[in-house]
């Protein structure tokens, strides 16, 4: 399904201070899937977090929580009650059948959070003389 970027001059993120490991599913022979144990991963088996954020939306009435998923091999921190920027952010559509009926789901996913490092390990300088 199509990620589409967001326009995040038109939003804030307020920090919660919170984040976690996203599980990883595994698809039964059912269809079905379950939690394998282990933290999921992105294409290049650098791991997923889930970084909770406030959605502060001037044209809303109420503030939302929303989970921005980032891959990042250490666990991304944001100050609890401060505006958050996320790199390359983007909104993904899904299909929530989950219940008695199906209706439209998002999934938030970004490239990192500016002010942070980069998702890469960082190279082993492995006796090399520093350039």
């Amino acid at each position: 399904m199509r990620e589409i970027p967001v326009d995040t001059t038109k939003v804030q993120f307020i920090g919660t201070g919170k984040s976690a490991a996203r599980a990883e599913y595994a698809q039964l022979s059912d269809g079905s899937t379950r939690r394998t144990g282990e933290q999921a991963t992105d294409d290049h088996g650098v791991p997923i977090w889930v970084v909770d954020v406030l959605v502060d939306d001037d044209d809303a009435d109420r503030a939302e929580i929303a989970g921005v998923r980032v891959a990042s091999y250490d666990e991304p921190q944001t100050p609890k009650w401060q505006p958050v920027k996320f790199r390359n952010l983007r909104c993904k559509p899904w299909a929530d059948s989950s219940g008695n009926f199906t209706k439209v789901a998002f999934s938030w996913l970004a490239d990192g959070i500016d002010g942070q490092g980069g998702q890469h390990k960082p190279q082993e300088n492995k006796g090399q003389p520093a350039a």
